[in-house]
This record gives C-alpha cells, structure tokens and sequence, in this order.
C-alpha cells in the first residue's frame, strides 16, 4: 500500500468519525476496525425474514468502499450481494428469498483501495419475524406469570425461536440505529427469558412467538420494544400525531404514566432505528396510559400509527416488508383504581377499534385483536392493571395472527350481534348474532339501554331474557321511554376471570364490548354501530 492510498484511507476513516461522533458506533465487540459493522441488530443467533419476502442486510463503513455480502451454508457460499458504501456512511442489500430454516453465516467484507475488513454473524435462521411493542403489560416477563417456573423451564423444543429485547431509550430525533440492546439475539434460556420484573423477555411476545412455532414448525424471530407506562403520544411520530390534532403539550393527571410521555421520543429511539428491518408483522400492547390522556383521540392516533409503522417499514425495507404487514393488538383488561372507576376504560377499548367494536375494519385494515376483559386478576403482585394470565392473551393473538397473517380459516374474535330489533310489544330487544354463542352464565347488569325522554337519557340495566344458539333477549321493561342505545360490558371491570356471560362455543373468545345505536325503535327496526 502506498502511502497515497494511506492518505486516502486516512481521510475516508477521519470523515467518518467526525459524522458518528457521540452515536456508540464503536462498543460492540462485533467491529472488526473502528467504523465497519453490521447494524446493531444484526448478530449472531438472530432471525431474518424468509421467503416471499427478501431480508435487508445492513451496516456501516467508509464512503466509496465496496461491500460483499455472502451467505454460507456449512462454509459453502450460497448467495453473494455487492454493494457501495454510500456518503452516510451506510451500507445496504437485499438477499434473494430464502426458504425457511438454517443455520447459515452472513459474511460481509469491506473493501477500500487494497485493505480489507471482514464482519461475520453465525447460525442465522431464516424464519418470521415479529416486532412486539407497548408498554408494561408488554414489558412483563416470564417470570412474572402465572406458572412462571413451568414456562421458564419449557425452552428445549423452541430454540429456533429466537429473541431480542430493545434497551428503554428516547430520542429527540429519529435515531438511524439503536443506542443499545438489554438482550443481544439469543436461544431462550431460563435466565433471559426470566431476567426480571419488566426488564426481557416479554411474556406475550415470547408466548406469541411459542404459540406461533408450533402451529408452523419453522424459525420464529421476536423483538421487544417496549416501555412501561407510555402513551400512545411517545410511540407516534410526529407526522401521524400532527395528522390527529394532538396537542404539543398538555396537563397529565394520569397516575398511569411512569415512562417518558413527550411526543415521538420512543419512535425515535426504538422503533425508527428498525425500520430497515425486514418484518413479518407487529403486536402490539398498549393504552392504560391513555385512559385519561388524549383518550377522544386514540380513535385516530391508534390508526394512524399502524399505518405509518406500516409505512416507514416497507419504504425502509425497500418495500420487503408489506405496505400492509399483518398487526395485531390487546384489547384491554380489567383492572382496580380510581382512575378505571369512570368511562374511561370502556371508551378506550372502544377507541382501540376505531370506535368500530371489531376489526378488521375499513379504518384498521388486516389487523387483529385478542380481548382480554375477561382475565382480571385483582390479586396481582405487581397490582390489577398487570394480569398474569398473559399465556391466554398470547393463545388469542396468535389465532389472530394465523388467520390474518397465515390465511387459516378460524375463529379469532368473539361474536358480536349483527342484527337487533325491538320486539315493541314483548318489551324485549332481540340480538341475532353473526356466530353462535355460549351463555355461560346470565347476567342482570351487563347490557345497558339508554332510556331517553326531552333530551335526557340515563342508562339502565337490560337483563338477559331468552337465547338460542345465535340469538339473545334483553328484557327492557325497565325503559318506559324512548330506547335510544344498547350497550354490552360497557364497565372497567365487566366480570371476573373467565366468566364473562358470552363466548364463543368452541374458541373460548369473550363477546367483545360494544355500544350501538338505536336507529329506529320500532318493530324490525335494525341498528348501527355507534360511531
């Protein structure tokens, strides 16, 4: 090497540190020299999308360098991708699809003038991969749930599912990558599966992704990011809150916000840096914090940040990922406080529908949703607001998941009634439902009508009355005025574990809450949702 070439390695290396001064670009022990490495989530042991989709492989290096990427199978080059570090200082290709299973070693090698630097990540699979987000009820880990001792131990027949925890950090600004990971990609093991209360792994993602493997039988890739006691607000960016109107800042009574509140801060810093990512889908666990905050909006901004996860996702995967990957989200528990003695939580529930009552819908698009109103747990150690039963709530997203995302034909919500008509001389309101229900047990409080005369309304119990395998009477002999709306578990607390009156036969799905208007109080008069 002459000493040209030097001057010119010397000057490629010194612009580079002068852009990523301060980024902690230099710590991990997967850099070969001072500037070129994978990105921070990509590591050994980790998960990259399959087939039909093409997996990103990205990093950094010095301006105008060649990069080879090659992939091997037992030391046998199967793929090799070629590409030029671009004036960013970032490096990117797109592998060919690849069928799913492993493991393979991605080679990445780094050429300036007549100076080479290799990366390597072994046993990688090639799999699903899915992004778990929300706040605490998300962050809660194995241990923390019913049967932790018999769940932590359960880890021999899943080491293809693979896991990775996001490190708790915010941003002002979009964040290019992570700042720090808490778990590097890993094989489940009792210890990193049970680290901590609230620290990784997540139990529903790891439950998800369990649930998940055994319905498919090949690799599976979970990645936690969450943060206890978060907003909607600090999750969103800045586009989609400004899309719904949110105030730039604003009083927050909410006891249930103990993490960072301030516009975007997490997006920025734990969910854009991933965005590059190759992505099979999204679940999501969130909402306690909205209950008095913003609560009239998260019928917007719930929406809008799905659709634009959604976005920056396909854009930053160069369209692998799909403009309208599969995500799906928990409809709120139950839980004891001051704060859930309101409306509150039911209109937040309601909002995580769009104020549809179900999805998909045209506002949410190929989404799915698991209730879980009915998994109280009012003797929780870490209080009622953290249910422990999170291996149910993980059973009823993966059915969402393998409907929506797999394209099986099953049960994944709860019935919800379809038609309801006012029989005027019975005093009776009549629901046939859109499946068949289970009456578990009847219940005097649970449907509410709202009885109007001169503008004032007041809700009043409905009774159950008489049911067949699709229908349901309300007795609404109590309403001596005009019936104006029906409402079901419309209460921050509907029943207790598992024993909500209405389910589904043969899926154990709770009949979701919902609110409809009464349009037409007459004989055969038939509803609509109330929006």
């Amino acid at each position: 090497m002459d000493w040209l070439d030097l001057l010119a390695v010397q000057d490629t290396l010194k612009s580079f540190l002068q852009h990523h001064r301060g980024f902690g670009l230099f710590s991990s022990d997967k850099v070969g020299y001072v500037g070129f490495r994978f990105a921070s989530y990509i590591d050994d042991y980790m998960v990259l999308q399959k087939e039909p989709a093409g997996a990103v492989i990205w990093g950094y290096g010095a301006p105008r360098a060649t990069v080879t990427v090659t992939l091997c199978r037992d030391q046998e080059p199967i793929m090799k991708k070629v590409t030029s570090v671009k004036d960013s200082n970032t490096w990117t290709v797109v592998l060919d699809p690849m069928k799913p299973g492993g493991p393979y070693e991605v080679i990445a090698q780094q050429t300036l003038g007549r100076i080479n630097f290799t990366q390597r990540v072994h046993d990688v699979l090639f799999g699903d991969v899915w992004l778990c987000s929300g706040q605490s009820n998300m962050k809660m880990t194995v241990l923390q749930v019913f049967n932790a001792t018999g769940e932590l131990s359960n880890t021999a027949a899943y080491q293809s599912v693979r896991i990775l925890s996001v490190s708790s950090t915010q941003a002002q600004q979009e964040l290019e990558d992570l700042a720090k990971v808490d778990l590097r990609w890993s094989k489940p093991t009792l210890k990193n599966l049970g680290h901590g209360n609230f620290t990784y792994m997540s139990a529903v993602c790891w439950l998800f992704g369990r649930f998940l493997y055994d319905t498919l039988r090949y690799p599976v890739g979970l990645l936690s990011s969450s943060w206890n006691g978060t907003p909607i607000e600090a999750w969103s960016s800045r586009r989609s809150l400004e899309a719904c109107g949110v105030p730039r800042s604003g009083s927050m009574p909410s006891d249930l916000q103990l993490g960072p509140s301030a516009h975007s801060v997490l997006w920025n810093a734990m969910i854009h840096p991933l965005r590059n990512m190759t992505l099979k889908g999204v679940i999501w666990y969130q909402g306690e914090s909205n209950v008095n905050f913003n609560r009239d909006l998260y019928n917007c901004t719930f929406p809008l940040l799905i659709d634009d996860w959604r976005q920056t996702f396909h854009e930053g995967s160069q369209g692998q990922t799909e403009r309208l990957f599969p995500f799906g989200f928990v409809q709120l528990s139950s839980y004891l406080s001051d704060e859930a003695l309101d409306d509150g939580l039911p209109q937040i529930r309601w909002h995580q529908t769009a104020d549809f009552g179900y999805v998909p819908n045209q506002m949410m698009p190929n989404t799915f949703m698991a209730a879980s109103m009915d998994l109280c747990d009012r003797n929780s150690p870490f209080g009622s607001i953290h249910p422990r039963d999170k291996q149910t709530v993980a059973h009823r997203l993966h059915l969402g998941a393998r409907a929506l995302a797999y394209g099986e034909k099953l049960i994944f919500q709860g019935p919800l009634p379809q038609k309801i008509e006012l029989l005027a001389d019975t005093g009776l309101l009549n629901l046939t439902y859109s499946q068949p229900i289970k009456v578990q047990r009847r219940d005097d409080k649970i449907f509410e009508v709202s009885c109007c005369s001169d503008h004032q309304c007041k809700w009043l119990p409905a009774p159950m009355d008489t049911f067949s395998t699709q229908t349901l009477a309300l007795n609404i002999t109590s309403c001596h005025d005009t019936p104006a709306a029906l409402r079901y578990a419309w209460t921050p607390w509907p029943c207790e574990y598992k024993q909500c009156p209405l389910y589904h036969p043969t899926s154990t799905l709770p009949a979701p809450p919902f609110i409809a208007l009464i349009t037409n109080p007459s004989p055969g008069y038939r509803s609509r949702t109330a929006k």
